[in-house]
């Protein structure tokens, strides 16, 4: 019963610090962010953090995996539905940016805590690229094998779609004059991405 204890008040703190981080990230930027700051934010010691975390950086990459993780379930349970390879596309994209505005959080992200951190990943986390390009990769594959693409360099499409996914998201959010990203730049991406994908598929549908 006392391990047990132990261990929820492990996971209890654990995830407390995750969520200052997340908003202490969020709001300044994963540079500008301390550790001090979010041991601050949870009302603890800077060294406490170093029993569950060795590093900033490794309390980022918990917070991207998590984030990641959610994604793929989304895009799973959605794509389960789907036969349209067009379709799994777009939605694979949507699902990608969808972090970016949520009404229901306590916090959203700013358009430099965004940018800054995007960067931070490619340099840093380049598993998450290689993952989404894999993701992509399938998806097209599977478009060509059902016949309803023409025989394409799969890879090479998906680094190319996400590249200019990552370039249209800094254009769209370093435009933004509003203290965080809202609703209405995130739908317009959305849009963009909507008009991006039919632009291609009528190109490569055969």
């Amino acid at each position: 019963m006392a391990q047990k204890k132990i261990s929820e008040n492990y996971d209890q703190k654990k995830e407390l610090i995750i969520e200052a981080a997340e908003e202490q990230f969020a709001y300044f930027g994963y540079h500008k962010t301390t550790l001090e700051d979010i041991a601050r934010k949870v009302g603890i010691k800077k060294n406490s953090i170093y029993y569950y975390f060795e590093s900033k950086e490794a309390l980022l990459n918990e917070i991207i995996q998590r984030y990641y993780k959610s994604k793929i379930s989304a895009f799973e349970s959605e794509a389960a539905k789907e036969k349209s390879t067009k379709q799994k596309l777009k939605l694979f994209l949507t699902i990608l940016i969808a972090h970016t505005y949520n009404e229901n959080k306590k916090y959203n992200i700013t358009p430099h805590a965004f940018i800054e951190i995007s960067r931070v990943i490619e340099e840093s986390f380049k598993e998450f690229y290689d993952s989404a390009e894999l993701y992509v990769t399938t998806i097209i594959e599977e478009g060509i094998r059902s016949s309803q693409l023409k025989r394409i360099d799969a890879r090479d499409f998906a680094r190319t779609i996400l590249r200019y996914l990552q370039a249209i998201e800094v254009f769209e959010y370093s435009k933004i004059d509003k203290k965080y990203i809202d609703e209405q730049t995130v739908n317009k991406l959305k849009n963009t991405i909507d008009k991006l994908i039919d632009l291609v598929f009528d190109g490569i549908r055969k």
